[in-house]
């Protein structure tokens, strides 16, 4: 009997370890059926829930957001921007915040991915160097110049 009790206790650990390391989420499908996944047509932007099954709505700009909810809509923040999360917790004891823009440098889910681009600047959903057209035109244009003739009769250039 005791061979038994030490054998249970032994493999207890590897069984609550794979449980509790596989995924925050809770009640995902195993395996994934994503016939049973609920219909996105009506969101702006997607994001893969919790479990890693199904596409669901997204959170904006401005929205709450949580870290250990699953498989509900609006409640990851979508492309672009990242969950800043307040130092309290809601009602049920899950952290939230409020979606924010990637800081600069960084774009993509999350916000996990370096800008490589030459300025430092790029688009915070693909990542796609951005380019603005007036600074490099006032950049690369001499200012203007006009000739400038006094009332002695000398000329001179000027702004």
């Amino acid at each position: 009997m005791k061979g038994f009790l030490f054998l249970t206790l032994l493999l207890m650990p590897v069984h609550a370890g794979t449980a509790w390391s596989a995924k925050y989420a809770v009640d995902c499908p195993e395996p994934c059926d994503s016939n049973a996944c609920k219909s996105t047509l009506r969101c702006k932007r997607t994001v893969l829930d919790d479990c890693g099954c199904c596409r669901v709505c997204a959170a904006a700009l401005g929205e709450t957001c949580y870290r250990t909810v699953s498989g509900m809509d609006g409640v990851k923040c979508g492309p672009g921007l990242k969950c800043q999360f307040y130092t309290e917790e809601d009602d049920f004891g899950d952290e939230f915040g409020i979606c924010k823009e990637c800081p600069y440098g960084t774009y993509g889910m999350e916000c996990r991915k370096t800008c490589n681009c030459p300025s430092g600047i790029c688009d915070r959903v693909t990542g796609k160097c951005l380019k603005f057209p007036f600074f490099q035109l006032s950049a690369s244009k001499p200012p203007n110049r006009r000739k400038i003739v006094s009332h002695t009769g000398k000329t001179s250039l000027g702004s």
